[in-house]
């Protein structure tokens, strides 16, 4: 691992990271995040791989039961859940690691760089782009026991049951190895500079409140594209 790409603890100690958790905590359920990942519920034309490709739009939408549990759960792709339903699932899993004092680690995935592909790439690309980082999130996680969910197009989130914090970063690293060595974007014959950054919490080092957890992990996460993406970083404990 590059020296420069090392957890580096010691930057997101500062007393900036404290002060700023109280906004974030509060921004990352902003409105229009929350109109975003209920996007899913509208009936209109969906993008090849889509959980709702084969709703036609126009007309009465008729939904299958299995098209009513993806409304529910999940956002984009299956496998990869809305933000409330894993809000629920992250509470419950926290009351579970304090009641029998196991570990559960957070870690918030951010796609570098991708403000830029839809201004100057188009939106099918950003699409792309979204679609292949889910797909590529959910083949690389515990399908029996690790949850994906989404944040937002450019944030999604990992929680690992069982998972202390060193797990976590051992798994944050071999996944941005894995996805710079083995994910190729292309789009019109162009290569769509995409890298991606994760912050970490995990309980019990970060507390047991769910949406702590994230927005401190989001905010670890941003710390680490400010400082030019692809690494990772913790967020500082207490």
């Amino acid at each position: 691992m590059p020296q420069d790409k090392a957890p580096d603890r010691t930057f997101i100690r500062d007393g900036a990271f404290h002060r700023a958790v109280s906004n974030v905590r509060n921004q990352v359920f902003t409105e229009t995040k929350m109109a975003a990942l209920n996007r899913a519920g509208a009936p209109g034309v969906r993008e090849q791989g889509d959980v709702f490709a084969h709703v036609k739009p126009g007309g009465e939408p008729e939904f299958s039961e299995g098209d009513i549990e993806a409304i529910a759960f999940y956002d984009g792709l299956e496998g990869c859940y809305n933000l409330r339903y894993l809000v629920r699932k992250l509470v419950h899993e926290l009351k579970r690691s304090k009641r029998y004092n196991r570990p559960t680690a957070l870690i918030m995935v951010g796609i570098d760089g991708f403000d830029r592909i839809e201004p100057e790439y188009g939106e099918l690309a950003a699409d792309k782009v979204v679609f292949t980082v889910i797909e590529f999130l959910l083949g690389v996680t515990r399908s029996d026991i690790d949850l994906v969910g989404r944040l937002a197009d450019d944030r999604y989130i990992l929680v690992l049951p069982e998972t202390p914090g060193k797990g976590a970063a051992i798994m944050a690293e071999r996944t941005r190895l894995l996805f710079n060595s083995s994910v190729e974007l292309k789009h019109n014959w162009h290569t769509l500079p995409i890298t991606l950054s994760f912050g970490i919490t995990y309980f019990p080092g970060h507390g047991e409140d769910a949406r702590e957890l994230i927005a401190r992990s989001d905010l670890a996460c941003e710390f680490v594209q400010m400082r030019g993406g692809d690494g990772f970083a913790f967020a500082p404990e207490g």
